[in-house]
């Protein structure tokens, strides 16, 4: 019987566990809401990978709904060289799947020491995380024995609705538009997410149409440069292929550059204005010879029918929620080609990743050595 790797089985489980944590996180949202809205001036999240990557799509909910200033900065860097403006005004956000990064618990540390008030987002209660954290939200998101996807998707929805929370008591969106984002986040994305996960042949397909591809490009803009990144990440993490990612202005000002023909390109767009501006960078692309790949909602097909790219849809979001929704598809491309390079989507080749793991948790990661 062929072996069923965890990697796939987690992306499947997300519909379910991303209503669990947001069910379950509710009262403690309207909690850390009501203590901070108000009193706080800006807001840092911080964490290493996927926190941190998740923490910059959160980015732009706190600022664009709650009217806050708000930054992701991966841990080591804040914890190494940025915390100068720390201080009582602003809010340290910080995220930790395992509740063990080493730079993560740092980073509370000094946070505390320049008076900023903290909470965790954690998966993993107790922690080194929760034990120094007063205030923390555990997302249900349940064990995982692979590299992260639903871990990602549950803490990301969790800061939406944080984001949305604080924008109600703040005063900084109607209600009839909070309470329709609410309505999408808590019910339709799920459904959504779901309805992705029917892309499991289509994305299976083009993994092995681009197996021997040296390089994939991943570009959104927005809040989709989040789903960029984390899609990237993906590719490196399960079958250690090269990959990048960036925004569509970098991508048109730099990273096309580099293109090379037959290099795929993943475009993850969105109505409006950027849309525009993807459709006239596609034009480059195609004339370089690079092959494109757009993941957007069914909305956008209409858009793409005369470009020479292959379209893949997603049910229709609302922007902001575009890395829970068009990275569905991605996470399963990336364990596709995993499969197809013969790899182990749930674990590096590189059994050096053991010593590695001490310089980066406080104590190994449970289960690791039997993946």
């Amino acid at each position: 019987m062929k072996k069923e790797y965890h990697f796939i089985k987690e992306i499947r489980e997300q519909p379910d566990v991303i209503t669990k944590s947001l069910e379950s996180a509710e009262p403690l949202v309207k909690k850390i809401a009501q203590k901070y809205a108000g009193r706080i001036e800006r807001i840092i999240m911080t964490g290493c990978g996927d926190p941190y990557m998740l923490g910059v799509g959160a980015t732009y909910a706190f600022e664009n709904w709650a009217k806050i200033p708000a930054e992701s900065i991966e841990a080591a860097e804040l914890s190494m060289s940025r915390t100068g403006l720390l201080n009582d005004k602003t809010l340290v956000i910080l995220i930790s799947s395992s509740g063990k990064t080493i730079k993560v618990i740092e980073s509370a540390r000094l946070a505390i020491d320049n008076h900023a008030p903290i909470f965790g987002l954690t998966n993993l209660v107790p922690s080194s995380l929760t034990k120094i954290s007063q205030d923390y939200i555990q997302t249900q998101a349940g064990w995982s024995d692979s590299f992260p996807t639903k871990q990602t998707t549950t803490a990301l929805a969790v800061l939406f609705a944080l984001a949305l929370e604080w924008a109600e008591l703040s005063g900084t969106l109607p209600n009839d538009e909070i309470t329709a984002l609410r309505q999408e986040l808590y019910k339709d994305v799920p459904k959504a997410v779901e309805a992705c996960l029917l892309l499991d042949n289509e994305m299976k397909a083009l993994a092995e149409k681009y197996l021997n591809a040296p390089i994939y490009a991943f570009v959104g803009s927005g809040p989709n440069l989040c789903t960029a990144m984390l899609s990237a990440a993906k590719m490196k993490e399960t079958s250690q292929s090269r990959s990048e990612a960036c925004n569509l202005e970098e991508y048109a000002h730099l990273h096309s550059l580099s293109l090379k023909p037959g290099d795929p390109v993943f475009f993850i767009p969105y109505q409006g204005t950027y849309g525009v501006a993807y459709r006239e960078i596609s034009k480059r692309i195609l004339a370089y010879g690079g092959k494109l790949i757009v993941v957007a909602p069914e909305k956008e097909k209409l858009n793409w029918q005369e470009i020479g790219s292959d379209f893949f849809a997603v049910p229709d979001h609302s922007e902001m929620f575009g890395p829970l929704i068009s990275w569905i598809p991605l996470q399963i491309f990336a364990y596709h080609t995993s499969i197809g390079k013969g790899r182990n989507p749930d674990k590096h080749i590189d059994q050096q990743d053991i010593e590695i793991g001490y310089n980066i948790y406080t104590s190994p990661l449970e289960g690791w050595d039997d993946r």
